[in-house]
């Protein structure tokens, strides 16, 4: 057996393989076996026949075609052993003769991965203030909350609750049948359609009113996109909302203990928002380093990946029932094909970033151990109580739940690392910012 190896892009390599004629010899005789052995050839039982005669039924060509369905996958994993080729796919196999034997066989094997100047990334964290007016909208849901309503004989304005029948159809067929249906009318907060919450403004309670309302090309359900809804509408009830006085007495409505003044109530507001803030520009700003190490890094990787994410992301968004998948791709119009297609580029971003990462942890020697998995187990079953914290415990015992809990660990230890890098944080960081000593006069 000759092999000849040629490396592609896209971590694929390519193995050029020819068969002795030794080897094939062999391969024919047992082809020769497995034909006669299941084929009707008068004058002979089955098996018996002499291979010279299969031969003439059949060609020596028809033999060897026979003996490639064995041979080929044999001589094709010896070659990978022989060549220590990692594949991590089945081949493209592409047979270029058949005598001498000789085919190409093209395999994709696990992504290199360079991460170049990763040290010298670094991201801008964004400053957190809150402003009187984010206080001040928190403060207006609040009143909201705790608001009371009462019906009113007036038409329907922007901030009144409405009680009404809505109904509607696409080209004569049912597409909205709500009776007694509840709702805000808050002006800018659309109703399911653009301008339908706008003709509600000024009906009164009695009022019926039919309109017609394009439905937009975005619409979710793509067979209706561009069509025209013919709506009826019947308003039962209009109410008023009556919004508490922003004093310490909202403040006791929201809770009485925690928060016995308006100023009490909030401060706490205040400090949730900039909390929340907080975590909104850490998560962009470990967002951009992830984003800064993939441009930097030379990533060569096999398609295979970005399929399997693809078929992940399928699953994620559709289950795993295939009849009930299928139905969906007939309801919403789209081809297998083209519905996967949706999913690549997003795909190959997450194949990008999980090579960076993992780069990284193998750069800066990040590791987990069994201990810090067992750790982490006990840290998320704490608040669960005993017999829940026993079945999340009993979840994560086995090797997939570690496994699991592990690969976690180790990406968020390795995306901190990167977060302390991209601030100038961090030893290597530190090292690397400091000035150089200048070199002093020696005395002589």
């Amino acid at each position: 057996m000759k092999v000849t190896l040629e490396r592609l892009p896209e971590s694929r390599i390519q193995l050029d393989i020819e068969v002795d004629s030794e080897r094939l010899e062999k391969s024919l005789d047992a082809a020769y076996k497995r034909i006669a052995q299941r084929s009707r050839i008068p004058g002979f039982r089955p098996g018996k026949a002499p291979r010279a005669i299969v031969e003439r039924m059949y060609g020596r060509e028809g033999l060897i075609r026979e003996a490639l369905d064995r041979l080929v996958p044999d001589v094709y994993n010896e070659a990978l052993e022989t060549e220590d080729v990692d594949a991590i796919a089945q081949p493209e196999l592409e047979i270029v003769e058949i005598e001498p034997v000789r085919f190409k066989a093209t395999v994709p094997v696990r992504p290199t991965v360079t991460l170049n100047d990763y040290q010298g990334i670094r991201v801008e964290k964004d400053a957190v203030e809150v402003s009187d007016e984010q206080v001040d909208e928190q403060l207006q849901l609040l009143r909201r909350r705790h608001a009371t309503q009462s019906p009113v004989e007036r038409g329907a304005q922007w901030g009144d609750f409405l009680i009404a029948d809505v109904k509607a159809t696409v080209d004569d067929d049912p597409f909205v049948e709500d009776e007694n249906a509840e709702f805000p009318l808050r002006e800018g907060q659309e109703l399911l359609l653009p301008g339908l919450a706008e003709a509600f403004v000024d009906m009164k309670k009695g009022d019926e009113k039919t309109l017609e309302i394009e439905i937009p090309d975005d619409f979710r359900a793509e067979r209706l996109q561009g069509k025209t809804a013919s709506f009826t509408l019947t308003v039962k009830e209009v109410k008023e909302e009556i919004l508490p006085e922003l004093d310490d007495e909202l403040a006791n409505m929201v809770n009485a203990d925690e928060f016995p003044t308006l100023d009490a109530l909030k401060e706490r507001i205040e400090n949730d928002i900039r909390t929340a803030l907080q975590e909104q520009a850490d998560a962009k700003f470990r967002t951009e380093a992830i984003d800064k190490l993939v441009e930097t890094a030379t990533i060569d990787y096999p398609k295979v990946l970005v399929d399997r994410e693809i078929e992940h992301l399928v699953n994620e968004s559709t289950g795993n029932d295939r009849q009930q998948y299928m139905a969906y791709l007939q309801r919403i119009g789209r081809s297998e094909e083209d519905f996967r297609e949706t999913f690549r580029e997003g795909a190959d971003a997450r194949v990008r970033r999980s090579l960076a990462i993992s780069q990284l942890s193998e750069d800066e020697g990040i590791a987990v151990g069994d201990e810090d998995v067992e750790a982490e187990v006990s840290r998320l079953a704490g608040p669960l109580g005993d017999d829940d914290g026993n079945a999340f415990r009993q979840i994560f015992a086995s090797p997939e739940g570690q496994a699991s809990i592990r690969r976690n660990l180790l990406s968020q230890r390795t995306i901190d690392r990167l977060a302390e890098i991209a601030a100038g944080e961090g030893p290597a960081a530190s090292a690397a910012a400091a000035p150089e000593p200048e070199e002093q006069e020696q005395p002589a």
